[in-house]
C-alpha cells in the first residue's frame, strides 16, 4: 500500500520549502511526492530540486511544464502518479507528519478524509475543520455536507484510491480558475461507495494575503460554471438525494459562493467600484449577473447577513456595496480593539 502526494507549484520559491520539510518528516514513508512546476517564472524549480538534492532520501518526481493552471497540474501529477491512494496538495501548504501513516492505515475505501486547519502564513490557526469519524457511502457524505453541514473537505483534506479515480474517468476541469477543487471533490464523492472520515488534523491550509481570493480578479467567477458542470454530472449519474443535493448546489451554495467572490473583490482592492465589477463580470461571463440576480431571489440558506446583503443588492448594488465596506469597517475595528488589549494597553 503505497500513497502518491501530487503538489503543482507556479511561483512558490519563498513558500514550498514548509511543505517540503512536512513530507520529509513523514512518519510512514511508503509515499512518492509528485512535483509539477506549472511554468513558474520565479526560482521556485531551483528551490525544490535543491531541496531534493539535499534530501535524496525523500522519494520524489520533479516535473516541468509549461504554464496551463493548477489544474492542467494536477492532472498531469495524476498521470505520473503510482501510488494506490492519491492526494492533491499545494505548494504553499503542509501536512501533519501522521498524515501518510493514517491513509495507510485506512486503505481500502473509495474516499479518504479528514480534519484540517485554516492557518496564517506564520502558522497560526484561523479556524479547525473537524468532524466525527466515520465511514459511510459518497451519497451519505455529500449528504453531510450539503443538508447537515457535518462535513467539511478541501482538496488537500481527501485522499482517492487511484484506481476509483481512473475507472471513473474524473479528472480536473482545465483552464478553470475557481470552483475545479469543489466540482473534483463532489464528482468523486457522488460515485464513491465507501468513504472513511477520519477525525483528526491532518493538513493545512494556508491563506496568504496574495492569493486569488483576496484580490480583484474576475475569473473566480468560474466556480458558476463550475457548479453547473457537477449538476451535469450528478444527473447523468444519480444517486440517492441527488435531486436535493443539486438543489441546494445550484440555490443556496452558488449564491453564497457569488457573493463572497463579490465581497473578496470589493475588499481586494482599494475603490473598487460595484458597478464596474458588474460590468466586468458581464463581459467575462455574458449574461451570468441578470442569471444571479434569478437565483439570489430564492436563496434558501440560513445566513441571516447574506440574506440582508441580498436585499440590499437587489434593491440597489451600490447599496450593497456600502455594507460590504461596513462590515469590513467594523472587522478592523475589532481586530485593532483585540490588538490594543492583548498588548495591554488598556484595561477592560
Amino acid at each position: 500500500m503505497s500513497v502518491s502526494i501530487v503538489v503543482p507549484m507556479y511561483n512558490l520559491e519563498h513558500y514550498v520549502t514548509p511543505l517540503l520539510h512536512s513530507l520529509l518528516e513523514q512518519s510512514e514513508k511508503r509515499f512518492e511526492v509528485i512535483l509539477v512546476d506549472d511554468g513558474s517564472t520565479d526560482r521556485t524549480y531551483a528551490v525544490v530540486n535543491s531541496f531534493l538534492e539535499q534530501y535524496p532520501g525523500l522519494q520524489a518526481k520533479l516535473i516541468r511544464t509549461a504554464n496551463a493552471g493548477v489544474s492542467a497540474a494536477r492532472n498531469t501529477g495524476l498521470a505520473a502518479a503510482a501510488g494506490d491512494y492519491v492526494l492533491f496538495l499545494d505548494g504553499d501548504d503542509y501536512a501533519d507528519s501522521s498524515l501518510v501513516r493514517r491513509i495507510v492505515s485506512s486503505a481500502g475505501p473509495d474516499v479518504i478524509c479528514w480534519g484540517y486547519n485554516l492557518v496564517r502564513e506564520d502558522q497560526s490557526t484561523i479556524v479547525s475543520f473537524t468532524s466525527a469519524a466515520s465511514d459511510t457511502t459518497g451519497s451519505e457524505a455529500l449528504q453531510s455536507i450539503f443538508m447537515h453541514k457535518s462535513l467539511r473537505i478541501w482538496t488537500g483534506s481527501i485522499a482517492y484510491k487511484r484506481s476509483f479515480l481512473l475507472d471513473h474517468g474524473i479528472l480536473y476541469t482545465e483552464r478553470c480558475v475557481n470552483g475545479e477543487d469543489q466540482e473534483f471533490i463532489y464528482k468523486a464523492l457522488s460515485r464513491a461507495v465507501r468513504v472513511v472520515s477520519i477525525p483528526e488534523v491532518l493538513s493545512y491550509y494556508v491563506q496568504r494575503t496574495s492569493s486569488i481570493t483576496g484580490t480583484y480578479n474576475v475569473s473566480k467567477f468560474d466556480v458558476v460554471a463550475a457548479f453547473k458542470r457537477v449538476d451535469e454530472y450528478f444527473r447523468a449519474h444519480p444517486f440517492s438525494e441527488a435531486a436535493a443535493i443539486s438543489e441546494l448546489l445550484m440555490n443556496r451554495e452558488m449564491t453564497e459562493n457569488y457573493f463572497y467572490n463579490l465581497k473578496t473583490c470589493l475588499n481586494g482592492t482599494t475603490g473598487a467600484d460595484i458597478r464596474s465589477l458588474l460590468e466586468d463580470i458581464g463581459r467575462a461571463y455574458p449574461g451570468l449577473p441578470q442569471e444571479m440576480k434569478l437565483i439570489m431571489k430564492h436563496y434558501q440558506g440560513d445566513d441571516r447577513q447574506l440574506a440582508l446583503h441580498i436585499k440590499a443588492f437587489l434593491i440597489s448594488p451600490p447599496l450593497y456595496a456600502r455594507l460590504i465596506r461596513l462590515d469590513r469597517s467594523w472587522i478592523q475595528f475589532k481586530h485593532k480593539l483585540k490588538t490594543v488589549i492583548s498588548r495591554k494597553e488598556i484595561k477592560i
